[in-house]
C-alpha cells in the first residue's frame, strides 16, 4: 500500500553561542502524545519549495527570519497513515522579534556551554551538536574567505 509523504522542515537556530529550543503548549502535547520539546518549523504545503516552507513556518511559529546554512539532520519514519520525512537545518542570524504562536508555550535560548545540563531530551542535544558542527565549519570557512 502506498502511503503519502509528509515533509517537515525544522530549524536549529544559533545566535551568540545559544540555541533556540521551544516547548509545545499543553494542548499540543496532549493532542500529539508528545514529550513537548521542539525546534521551530513544520509541514510543507504540497506546492511549496522546501526553504520557502521553512521560512513560512518560522514566520508563523516564532516571527523570525534566519539564514539557512545547511541540512544538519534527516529523519524518516513510516507511520500508519503516512511516510514522515523531517529535515532539520542549521541556521543563524535570526532577525525580527520572537513571538510564539499558540502551538508553543515558551522558548529558551540555551547557552551552548550549558546544553548538557538542561532537561531537553538527549536526541535533541545530539541533533544540536550535529547542527553546531556544521554551523562552526561554515563560519570558520566564511571567515577564511573575508
Amino acid at each position: 500500500m502506498n502511503k503519502p509523504y509528509k515533509l517537515v522542515a525544522k530549524a536549529i537556530i544559533f545566535h551568540e553561542n545559544h540555541v533556540l529550543v521551544l516547548r509545545k503548549s499543553e494542548e499540543e502535547r496532549i493532542a500529539k502524545n508528545s514529550h513537548g520539546w521542539d525546534f521551530p518549523g513544520g509541514s510543507l504545503e504540497p506546492d511549496e519549495l522546501l526553504l520557502d516552507g521553512l521560512a513560512r513556518e518560522l514566520a508563523e511559529e516564532i516571527g523570525l527570519t534566519v539564514k539557512v546554512i545547511a541540512p544538519a539532520y534527516v529523519y524518516d519514519e513510516i507511520q500508519e497513515e503516512k511516510h514522515l520525512v523531517i529535515i532539520k537545518f542549521a541556521c543563524d542570524q535570526p532577525e525580527g522579534q520572537l513571538i510564539l504562536s499558540p502551538e508553543h508555550e515558551y522558548y529558551q535560548w540555551i547557552p551552548l556551554e550549558q546544553l548538557h545540563e538542561t532537561e531537553i531530551p538527549e536526541w535533541m542535544k545530539d541533533e544540536i551538536g550535529r547542527a553546531y558542527r556544521i554551523y562552526k565549519e561554515f563560519r570558520t570557512n566564511e571567515e577564511k574567505h573575508l
